[in-house]
């Protein structure tokens, strides 16, 4: 869901914010011909929102709130859930984890070692995946009238929507903003989640848990890199075909 460039600049003037495109884009760090052709199409991406919402100051969630289509947003802000963080953790950082749990001298070798940022590889899936509740694909596919492999595009390039992601998170009964985090829109700690809470949630996993987690994580891995494999097999075969 965009906004409307009325109501953008509407916004801009209560902000404190220079109206001028080229001013603004300067002030926001994107071409100006991408904002030009925003405001002249009526439809203001959110990046855009959330990038004017930072130049000021503003946290992005109370910013988007000022908009009709996502007036509800903040009023939805729920506490994230730990099956959240725990879908947040890469691969690399289950094993590290799952590595200085078995030996006490990997744990004093690696250290503190900070977890990814978010998103990583597989961020928005994992997150899907974690909050499904049954058939929240199928939902958010039809009441965003958007077509299921159109949704799995989406998924496989590890982003989402804006407006897919916070019908996905009503569906599954989560804080609305947490498709925002996990797509890289906002951060976690503007859509409040807990300092450290990934790794407290990480920590509390029991080792069972921990090994069910790391072999989901190399399970995706291995398709991933099955998939890339056989993709530039492919292409290597093509190549020799023409040549």
């Amino acid at each position: 869901m965009s906004i409307t460039a009325g109501s953008f600049n509407e916004w801009l003037a209560k902000s404190g914010l220079p109206d001028g495109t080229s001013e603004l884009s300067r002030l926001l760090g994107m071409k100006r011909t991408t904002l030009h052709n925003q405001r002249m199409r009526g439809n203001v991406a959110v990046p855009t929102i959330i990038a004017a919402a930072r130049a000021v100051r503003i946290n992005p969630l109370e910013a988007l709130a000022s908009f009709e289509p996502y007036a509800a947003l903040v009023d939805e802000v729920r506490p994230v859930t730990n099956a959240e963080l725990i879908s947040q953790v890469s691969h690399v950082d289950a094993l590290v984890h799952l590595l200085s749990r078995i030996r006490a001298d990997f744990a004093r070798s690696l250290g503190v070692v900070p977890l990814a940022d978010i998103p990583s590889d597989g961020s928005v899936r994992n997150w899907i995946d974690a909050i499904d509740p049954g058939e929240l694909r199928s939902h958010v596919a039809t009441e965003g009238n958007i077509a299921l492999s159109n949704l799995s595009a989406q998924l496989t390039e590890n982003r989402l929507a804006p407006e897919l992601a916070i019908l996905a998170s009503r569906f599954a009964g989560v804080s609305s903003t947490s498709g925002l985090v996990v797509s890289g829109l906002v951060t976690p700690s503007e859509a409040g989640w807990p300092i450290y809470g990934r790794e407290n949630a990480l920590s509390e996993l029991g080792d069972l848990e921990l090994l069910d987690l790391v072999m989901l994580r190399l399970a995706a891995l291995h398709r991933q890199t099955k998939k890339r494999v056989e993709a530039e097999e492919a292409a290597a075969d093509y190549l020799e075909t023409l040549g």
